[in-house]
C-alpha cells in the first residue's frame, strides 16, 4: 500500500471514530511511522510501505481508533517550539497554557535573578521553558505524583536546563515545602468542576490523570488552596500567575482579593477567553 493510500484509509476509519481533525492525526501518525518531518511526508505520498511498517501502521491506527492521544502515541508534544516527552502520567500540555508560558518567562526574564516555583508541574514545560527562555532564574517545579516528575526531570535533561530547576514532591494542597520567598509563582492547576470530567473528549477523560483535572464540586478547589499559600510567599514587586478554566476568572480574582492580592490583569486567549490571571501580592 502506498504512504497517500494508507493516509485515505486512515482517515476514514478515525473520522467513523469520532476523532476531531482526522486527516491531520493521520499525518502526524504517519510522520511518526516513517521518520520524517511534515513537508518531508508530501514528497513521500507515492512511496509504498514495507511490510514491516504496514504492520506498525495498522496497530498505531488501531491505537487512535481507542482515543488513546495522538501525543501518548508518538510520545512527544510540541509547546512553545520544544518537543517534549508526555505519557499518562502527566497532562498533555495545551495552546492555552503557552500564553501563561509566555507571560511568565516574559515577567521573569525583565527581573535580575528572579526565583522562580511552577506549582503542578506535569511534564515540566512551564518550568523548561521559563527557564530556557529568562536565562538568570532559578526555577522550583513541584508536583504530587513521581512519575510526572521523571517525566519532567527527563523533559528538563533533554532540553540542558536540569542544573536550573529543583524538583520537589509535594502536595500543592499542603503549605510549599520549600522555604524562601519568590519572584514569580505560576500554576496551572486542576480546574474542572467534578461532575463535568466525564463530558470531556474520551482522550481526556479516559487517559489525561484525573488527578490534573478534578478542581473539585465547583473546579476551585486547587485555587483556594493556592491563593492562600502562595500570596504570602511573593516577594514584593514579584507576581502569581493562574491559568484558569472557561469564566472561572471573576471568581478566582475575588478569591485572590479575599486573601490581600490583588489582581493586575486578566488575559485573554487566543479565543477571547479569559485566561490567565496576574496578580500582586499585597505590599507590592
Amino acid at each position: 500500500m502506498k504512504i497517500t493510500e494508507a493516509l485515505q484509509q486512515a482517515t476514514t476509519l478515525l473520522t467513523d471514530a469520532g476523532v476531531a481533525d482526522a486527516h491531520v492525526n493521520a499525518q502526524w501518525l504517519m510522520i511518526h511511522l516513517v521518520g520524517c518531518s511534515r513537508s518531508e511526508l508530501a514528497l513521500k505520498l507515492s512511496h509504498p510501505l514495507s511490510a514491516k511498517q504496514q504492520a506498525f501502521w495498522d496497530k498505531l491506527v488501531a491505537k487512535r481508533i481507542q482515543r488513546i492521544p495522538l501525543q501518548h502515541i508518538i510520545g512527544t508534544v510540541n509547546f512553545c517550539g520544544l518537543e517534549l516527552a508526555v505519557d499518562n502520567s502527566v497532562l498533555v500540555p495545551r495552546p492555552e497554557t503557552e500564553l501563561l508560558a509566555e507571560a511568565a518567562w516574559s515577567i521573569a526574564a525583565a527581573m535580575d535573578q528572579s526565583v522562580v516555583l511552577d506549582i503542578g508541574t506535569g511534564s515540566g514545560c512551564l518550568a523548561i521553558s521559563i527557564a530556557l527562555n529568562a536565562k538568570n532564574t532559578i526555577v522550583h517545579a513541584l508536583d504530587i505524583c513521581p512519575n510526572a516528575l521523571k517525566v519532567a526531570r527527563s523533559n528538563a535533561r533533554r532540553h540542558g536546563v536540569s542544573s536550573r530547576i529543583t524538583f520537589h514532591q509535594a502536595d500543592m494542597r499542603r503549605p510549599l515545602p520549600m522555604g524562601g520567598l519568590f519572584d514569580l509563582i505560576v500554576s496551572n492547576p486542576p480546574y474542572i468542576p467534578s461532575s463535568d470530567i466525564e463530558t470531556l473528549e474520551v482522550e481526556v477523560c479516559e487517559h489525561d490523570p484525573r488527578l490534573a483535572l478534578d478542581g473539585g464540586k465547583d473546579g476551585l478547589d486547587y485555587y483556594r488552596y493556592l491563593i492562600a499559600s502562595c500570596l504570602p510567599c511573593i516577594r514584593s514587586g514579584g507576581r502569581f500567575l493562574l491559568e484558569v478554566g472557561d469564566g472561572q476568572a471573576p471568581n478566582v480574582a475575588a478569591l485572590i482579593g479575599d486573601q490581600g492580592g490583588r489582581v493586575l490583569e486578566i488575559l485573554p486567549d487566543l479565543n477571547n477567553v479569559e485566561r490567565i490571571v496576574v496578580a500582586s501580592p499585597v505590599n507590592s
